[in-house]
């Protein structure tokens, strides 16, 4: 789940909670409210009832003299409908009874029971008691927390789809920039994130992102052209100190003369190789070294990239030979996939003691060149597979085979797979050492420049 998302989900759960508090507090207020009102309309309704007795009870009266002709008059003349009257003698025994409307019986059940005295002057004593029906009191009641029990649903639910389309669009501009900073690498820095308000708070967070690329931009950049510099200004006189050794070399020096100038020839080479790689590098990140891909085979350019490292091989007392070499039409640019043929060599035979064995191979698999160097060295450990792709790492093991290693040989080897969109990947040989493999994309049959944004560079041990 992308981190967007959740972040929509818990505003949106939030703003839903929110929205339930409020509901919940404001209908359960109305609620009680509304059961409040109705209760003091049914009493109202019970005391209006109870008036009109005491009004006709007053009235007949001074017709009937006597309460209790007057009561049994009342009790054949008034009706209620819903309601029952009984007159209830002082002693509390039912004196008589209304009678119940036409068509119809007593009130419905459920009922509630009311005793208020008569007339406390007019007739002492005696009391009225009223029979009242409060099923449609109930009812109402009923009918209250049934609407409440599916409002409070249905707004939470609409509150929750606003809040979702609400969050989503306050968002949207979020994850733009998200999109935007993905595309930016640290291979290229040119990329901004677009900003829609710059005068919110987004807006402000975006423009302040983009002043602190431009400051990376512009610190990467001079850290590119000082490394290009300085790899150019040391290539010159090394070039020319390496020279000179060799020169003495060819004379006959003194044993020890001869020993010490052979050091020095060594270490010329390392740091010319460094530097090398350093140039390499730089031109990569700034983007000045393209590949030219065109139709070509893999197996051609790598027969003639194992020749040179014949007299390494040699010399190191390590066998150097071609196994598979499989016809394998690729799209490629010779020049460079002969460097990346040189790094795997150089970097095999670094690794393997003398004695050793080091297997070069081509094969055509699933319509992909593929390119296999084994060794019988020291192995690579599987935690460090994929560390070894980072420049200037170099595991414990192979600095303690090989000190004066720079760990930039396999960034270059990286680079240049990924300039033809190739991976490279690394096994367990069949020699007993490291296996590295890279494999080459069905060729195109067309020329496919690549540009300087394709550029991947990761390290090597």
């Amino acid at each position: 789940m992308k981190p967007n998302a959740r972040i929509r989900r818990r505003l949106t759960a939030w703003y839903a909670g929110s929205v339930l508090v409020l509901l919940l507090v404001a209908v359960l207020s109305m609620r009680a409210f509304g059961r409040r009102a109705l209760a003091e309309q049914h009493n109202q309704s019970v005391q209006r009832a109870v008036e009109l007795v005491r009004s006709f009870f007053r009235a007949e009266l001074s017709e009937y003299q006597r309460v209790d002709a007057t009561l049994a008059h009342i009790a054949g003349e008034l009706v209620f409908a819903g309601m029952g009257l009984d007159f209830l003698r002082p002693d509390s025994s039912q004196f008589a009874q209304a009678r119940a409307p036409v068509g119809g019986g007593g009130p419905r059940e459920p009922v509630r029971q009311y005793v208020v005295p008569l007339e406390r002057e007019l007739a002492p004593g005696w009391q009225l008691r009223l029979r009242v029906s409060v099923a449609d009191l109930d009812q109402a009641r009923r009918r209250i927390d049934q609407s409440t029990l599916i409002a409070i649903p249905i707004a939470v639910a609409l509150a929750a789809l606003a809040g979702w389309l609400v969050t989503g669009r306050a968002l949207r501009p979020v994850a733009i920039m998200a999109e935007a900073a993905e595309r930016i690498g640290a291979d290229s820095l040119k990329g901004r994130l677009p900003i829609a308000e710059p005068n919110d708070e987004l807006g402000r967070l975006g423009r302040r992102f983009n002043e602190l690329l431009d400051r990376l931009d512009a610190a990467m950049g001079q850290q590119r052209r000082f490394l290009a510099d300085a790899a150019h200004e040391l290539r010159t006189p090394m070039a020319r100190m390496l020279g000179e050794t060799e020169a003495r070399l060819v004379s006959p020096p003194s044993a020890h003369d001869r020993e010490s100038l052979q050091r020095i020839c060594d270490d010329l080479r390392h740091a010319s190789s460094l530097v090398d790689e350093l140039m390499q590098l730089a031109r990569a990140d700034a983007g000045s070294v393209d590949a030219v891909l065109t139709s070509g085979y893999l197996d051609d350019v790598v027969s003639d990239a194992v020749v040179p490292w014949n007299a390494e091989a040699r010399r190191r007392d390590i066998a150097l030979d071609v196994g598979v070499l499989d016809e394998a039409p690729a799209t490629l640019d010779a020049r460079l996939v002969s460097r990346l043929v040189g790094v795997l060599i150089h970097n095999a035979l670094r690794y393997t003691p003398a004695g050793g064995r080091v297997q070069v191979r081509v094969e055509q698999r699933d319509g992909c060149a593929v390119l296999e160097v084994h060794d019988s060295g020291i192995g690579i450990p599987v935690e460090e597979r994929e560390r070894v792709f980072e420049r200037f790492y170099r595991g414990q093991s192979a600095r303690q085979r090989a000190p004066e290693g720079s760990g930039l040989g396999l960034a270059i080897a990286s680079w240049v797979a990924r300039q033809h969109r190739a991976t490279i990947t690394i096994d367990d040989g069949e020699l007993g050492g490291a296996l590295f493999r890279v494999t080459f994309p069905p060729p195109s049959g067309m020329v496919i420049p690549a540009t300087a944004g394709d550029i991947r560079t990761r390290g090597g041990r």
